[in-house]
């Protein structure tokens, strides 16, 4: 099991850790070349996530353990160290398995010397190190770049802990069911019957076991793959049979795909986004869904387009942000430091503004992020509602520690 797996995983992680690449994007494109099926792929993947999620407390380890810092080490040995940490401190592989199968990861006498030393040095030790990780900063407690903590720590100062924590429990798979071929029941009971496990979350099915059964089912088009934390943006929007809605930066689409589904595909969905590359994917997804109210337009949500004031009975307007509520699924963006926020900040604000002016009187706009930053979110929404004629009709904060949710806030504006 072992060799093939771990191959696989230093591959994908040397790419992540060296190169800035996404964990997602390359262990897609490994599955392929390594032909991992089984265990050995369960194995594998669980290798790069932890990898992916734990690297600042892995070098904390190592540093203590090897007495370098790790700067001082080469890029494969650090590599296959901190692969041998986590399957030692976070995995449930056995001591003398992780040491070895380390080894045999490298080449050289004194390279294969240098990883059996510092391997048996953390078995020795590993009573000390792991004191030590919880005695540290919550950076290297919880794998999180200093900026991150100091921003949870400010703004959630009783819930930190609990929010940090709750980045390490990943979600599993989450569907938003194409209610205009099958129910929720439906779907849920099809995946029992083909060997998943599910369970309904409003019109969501939560795949807990058998996530490949579930795919299966969005290529056959009876649904596709939405978080609950983006389906109750979607659901806040109150989208109704013969509704013009308008989404400003669509891409991926599920808001879209969401709404649309919501109006039982009876009314219009113009779905815009600068990335013109990415529309395609909406129209295909909209295509294999049977959703056939959804055109696309290239535009830039912080220029105005005067042609579409006043025009729209809701709008989705989920900004650009910092996506700190989606670290579960993105590990990546652990290790952002957040300069350059004010930029971003009045980009939503641009955005906002924009949308608004698209909206009719009476009309509805959602306005959504994938950040816990209050700054992108309150920071935006209330002096743009305190100086303009807008009301406030609900606003929510999604935490991660919410189960099978990532961080998300959602705030429902009306036109007076």
């Amino acid at each position: 099991m072992g060799d093939k797996a771990r191959q696989f995983a230093i591959s994908v992680l040397r790419r992540v850790w060296e190169q800035g690449a996404f964990s997602n994007i390359e262990i897609s494109n490994a599955l392929k070349k390594y032909e991992l099926k089984g265990i050995d792929k369960s194995f594998g993947v669980a290798l790069v996530n932890g990898g992916a999620e734990r690297m600042l407390t892995l070098d904390f380890m190592i540093e203590k353990a090897s007495g370098r810092k790790t700067a001082d080490i080469e890029a494969e040995l650090l590599a296959v160290l901190r692969l041998g940490f986590l399957q030692l401190f976070y995995m449930k592989v056995p001591d003398m398995a992780a040491c070895s199968e380390s080894v045999a990861l490298v080449s050289g006498k004194k390279r294969k010397g240098f990883v059996n030393a510092v391997m048996r040095s953390a078995c020795r030790k590993r009573m000390e190190l792991s004191k030590a990780v919880e005695q540290s900063t919550d950076s290297i407690k919880y794998s999180l770049s200093p900026d991150i903590c100091a921003l949870i720590s400010k703004q959630y100062p009783k819930d930190k802990d609990r929010v940090m924590d709750a980045f390490f429990n990943s979600n599993p798979l989450i569907l938003r069911t194409n209610t205009l071929k099958t129910t929720p029941e439906s779907l849920c009971e099809e995946l029992t019957a083909n060997g998943a496990e599910a369970v309904c979350v409003g019109k969501a099915v939560v795949v807990t076991s058998g996530a490949e059964k579930g795919l299966a089912a969005v290529e056959a088009g009876l649904c596709f793959v939405q978080g609950l934390s983006s389906q109750r943006a979607v659901a806040a929007l109150g989208a109704k049979v013969g509704d013009r809605i308008i989404d400003v930066c669509a891409c991926p689409g599920g808001k879209t795909l969401g709404a649309a589904l919501d109006m039982e595909n009876s009314g219009s969905v113009l779905s815009m986004d600068i990335h013109a590359n990415k529309l395609s994917l909406i129209e295909k997804t909209a295509a294999s869904l049977g959703v056939t109210v959804v055109s696309t337009k290239k535009q830039d949500g912080r220029e105005e387009n005067t042609e579409l004031f006043e025009t729209a009975d809701r709008i989705i307007c989920d900004v650009p942000c910092s996506g700190i509520g989606a670290i579960k699924g993105r590990p990546e963006i652990r290790y952002k430091a957040l300069e350059g926020l004010d930029r971003l900040i009045e980009t939503q604000k641009a955005i906002l503004k924009n949308a608004f002016s698209y909206l009719k009187r009476g009309g509805r706009l959602v306005y959504s992020t994938c950040t816990i930053n209050k700054d992108e979110n309150e920071g935006v929404v209330h002096p743009f509602v305190a100086n303009n004629s807008v009301v406030l009709i609900e606003e929510t904060t999604v935490l991660p520690y919410e189960e099978n949710h990532d961080g998300f806030y959602i705030a429902v504006l009306e036109k007076k």
